[in-house]
């Protein structure tokens, strides 16, 4: 029986919230339908303190995490494309070249983490403890496409559940319960995490995982 250990090097304290408890859910679902020998999917570490926008300080960060972990999650926000590709490139090129044999799989949510959070609207009302929300909202694969995601779910707080973002603990308590709610068949519509789904796939496969 195998585990998996993944480290994750986030952006913002929110990305921190929703994404480590999320990826797990999500490779729990993935090695359940692809890679059933593994059984275990350890809690994902965030690397609080490895600035993501250069490689230098992530790769002396991990390299105090060695043997700690099997893959790395390298999550930076995909728009716009003009600022994001060059660093991701610059990151996935560094790592390449280092002396690190872990994997390391890029999570790039279009346009940011937010996106994904109101990608299942079944989940975000739960999460907001309302029956239903509001018509036209953006939902699926259309959430990439949403110019401000941010500012979408602040207004679904203050409006839809009458909450004040601005009290200490309200966002991230609704970050944290969209992360334990938001179904993964739901997000796996949206392109950018199916990428991610599907580089995560590839570097198991890398690492000797058999499909089941």
């Amino acid at each position: 029986m195998r585990s998996l250990s993944c480290v994750l090097v986030r952006e913002g304290p929110s990305d921190d919230w929703f994404l480590p408890i999320f990826l797990r859910r999500a490779l729990e679902a993935m090695v359940l339908e692809s890679f059933p020998a593994c059984r275990e999917i350890q809690e994902i570490r965030s690397m609080v303190k490895a600035g993501n926008q250069h490689p230098e300080p992530v790769l002396k960060a991990l390299d105090g995490e060695r043997g700690a972990f099997d893959v790395v999650l390298y999550h930076h926000d995909g728009a716009p494309p003009t600022k994001s590709d060059p660093v991701i490139a610059r990151m996935r090129r560094t790592w390449d070249n280092s002396a690190f044999t872990e994997p390391l799989v890029t999570v790039v949510p279009m346009r940011e983490t937010e996106a994904w959070i109101l990608a299942d609207h079944e989940a975000l009302a739960r999460a907001l403890s309302v029956r239903r929300l509001r018509n036209g909202l953006v939902s699926g694969a259309a959430v990439e496409g949403c110019p401000d995601p941010k500012a979408v779910l602040e207004g679904l707080l203050k409006g839809e559940a009458g909450m004040n973002p601005a009290k200490p603990g309200v966002v991230r308590d609704f970050y944290i319960s969209m992360a334990e709610f938001a179904d993964v068949g739901v997000l796996r519509k949206v392109p950018a995490f199916q990428q991610w789904w599907n580089d995560m796939i590839k570097a198991l496969e890398g690492l000797g995982y058999q499909h089941g």
